[in-house]
């Protein structure tokens, strides 16, 4: 088995792997599929840290190792939303179109949300559960100002 420091490191490698992969792709089609695996992705490290917060014996190298996945994506994420990929594209995506008309905004949220994941990450890498459980809420509220104003509601 892997030490904890071990696992963070390769997640971390793999997050800013996938942030040149998505920079390298050719098509505007090939940037939607990679920008929504990699916000799956994103999810399933959230989901991760709340499942473990949920059982009274927490895999704190679990939580640790999705706490620097959410960092790497976050710090990823300016490539994910190019001009031209959003739903004129032809591909269901729940981006909307104000990504790029009010980019200014959606910056900010997303610098707001790269600051939050840093946070984050640092609380996950402490291993004080209390303090973890208590800094989902804010990192929960970056990721909602986001969602808001940018993403289509889900049917």
């Amino acid at each position: 088995m892997l030490k904890a420091s071990t696992r963070i490191a390769i997640a971390v490698t793999i997050g800013a792997l996938t942030s040149v992969t998505i920079a390298a792709t050719t098509t505007p089609a090939d940037t939607i599929r990679s920008r929504q695996q990699e916000l799956k992705d994103l999810g399933a490290s959230f989901k991760t840290v709340r499942d473990q917060l949920r059982v009274s014996s927490s895999d704190m190298a679990a939580i640790k190792t999705a706490g620097a996945d959410i960092k790497a994506k976050a710090e990823a994420m300016h490539a994910w939303f190019p001009k031209g990929t959003g739903s004129e594209v032809g591909i269901k995506t729940g981006a909307k179109p104000e990504i790029w008309t009010d980019a200014a905004t959606f910056d900010q949220k997303r610098k707001d949300f790269v600051a939050a994941a840093g946070k984050f990450a640092d609380l996950t890498a402490s291993g004080d559960k209390a303090a973890i459980a208590a800094g989902v809420g804010p990192l929960g509220g970056s990721c909602k100002g986001c969602h808001d104003n940018f993403r289509l509601k889900e049917d």
